[in-house]
């Protein structure tokens, strides 16, 4: 699906990437984990077109697209929630919704009632403004959005933070129906260990930008997480 080689990314200065290699398969969730400061959102960013990389490939599907402008990417099928969310909060939520419609690859015309489904809240507040929603309604929003354009490959950049529990299950259901159900590839970066045993598939740990653990999600040992992952 993805396939991550020998990326390096620089801020100026400052090597943030090194080397890395990573691949993320048809179908499963991938939680990318480490300590903040890692690399992690970097990654993200890279993966969507938003930031540069010096050398290395990005091969998604068999093609080469690190040269690819960011609108390019979501036109091949490649969401994105940010951290943070980035919903537009002066407009509506279906005014939200409806920019992720127009990059939507079938070029449809309305919101997908699947949307709904998941997210049945999006349909009650339909016109109220995005800043009016609470940070968990916000979340829902992002992803819905992102889900809007059809992906096949979707990344989900701390989807559980700051979330309150009830929604944070809500969210883990849907990441487990758009894998196993949709066959859609996901991308999860997550610092809750118990969240993302609980979907998660793989796993990529990193550390100072590079890659120093991976494996199915069992092999994500106490030994691990606790030389790279506890604070």
């Amino acid at each position: 699906m993805l396939k991550i080689e020998k990326v390096n990314q620089f801020y100026g200065q400052s090597h943030t990437l090194w080397d890395l290699d990573l691949e993320f398969k048809k179908g499963r969730c991938t939680c990318v984990m480490g300590r903040n400061g890692v690399g992690k959102t970097t990654l993200s960013k890279v993966i969507m077109g938003l930031l540069p990389i010096k050398d290395g490939g990005l091969i998604y599907n068999g093609s080469d697209i690190s040269k690819l402008s960011d609108h390019k990417r979501a036109s091949i099928a490649i969401g994105y929630v940010p951290q943070g969310r980035e919903i537009f909060s002066q407009l509506t939520v279906l005014e939200n919704l409806q920019i992720g419609v127009l990059s939507n690859r079938n070029k449809i015309k309305e919101v997908p009632s699947k949307i709904y489904d998941l997210f049945p809240v999006l349909k009650d507040m339909a016109h109220r403004k995005g800043g009016d929603l609470s940070g968990g309604q916000q979340q829902q929003l992002a992803i819905a959005r992102a889900l809007c354009i059809d992906p096949d490959f979707l990344i989900l950049d701390e989807p559980s933070e700051g979330i309150q529990p009830n929604i944070v299950a809500q969210i883990g259901e849907v990441i487990d129906y758009l894998t196993k159900e949709e066959n859609i590839t996901v991308m999860l970066v997550e610092q809750k260990l118990p969240f993302a045993r609980r979907h998660g598939d793989d796993f990529y740990v990193l550390d100072r930008g590079s890659v120093v653990a991976n494996g199915e999600i069992s092999q994500l040992s106490d030994d691990i997480i606790k030389k790279y992952m506890s604070v």
